[in-house]
């Protein structure tokens, strides 16, 4: 399966969550490096540059327009944004519908992460805890995201996120 999620370029894809950019903009840390990470394919859905815009008050009372500006044309210049034309009629149904067990706003990522055969990066707890449960899409926090770049064993980190994620497994 692991090797499915790697692109033509050997590069593993990813399907940012909105909050992974948006702790990239607010600070040069851990995200931001694996963000820009050389090994990632990113993807992002066109909603999460909605979700910044409708967030960019809040965001610029904590950073610079300047710096968010900055830090956004080297995303944009970094990531795939796939808007829902790119996306199948089936694969935006089925998205909606497996969102609509836990949170209807999270359809975006998984039906890029469907389309594209891509893993999902978030702490959504529900996101990943569903992803786990119904095998439909991946999605995987931050340390299991840096478990895989370093080439450790797919079905050991989603062991891993089980025994962290989902308690009656």
């Amino acid at each position: 399966m692991l090797r499915e999620l790697y692109g033509r370029n050997g590069m593993l894809r990813v399907v940012v969550d909105t909050n992974k950019v948006i702790a990239s903009l607010l600070r040069d840390g851990r995200v931001r490096r694996l963000l820009f990470h050389p090994g990632l394919e990113v993807l992002l859905p066109k909603y999460v540059l909605e979700e910044i815009n409708e967030h960019r008050k809040y965001l610029e009372k904590k950073v610079s327009p300047k710096a968010i500006d900055f830090i956004l044309s080297k995303i944009s210049r970094r990531v795939r944004i796939i808007g829902a034309s790119e996306l199948s009629r089936e694969t935006l149904h089925k998205a909606r519908r497996l969102a609509g067990d836990f949170d209807i706003d999270d359809y975006p990522f998984i039906a890029v992460a469907i389309e594209y055969n891509a893993i999902i990066w978030t702490n959504d707890k529900e996101l990943i805890k569903y992803a786990l449960m119904s095998n439909e899409y991946l999605a995987v926090d931050t340390p299991a995201l840096e478990e895989l770049l370093k080439g450790r064993e797919l079905a050991k980190i989603l062991q891993t996120m089980k025994e962290k994620y989902v308690t009656h497994y």
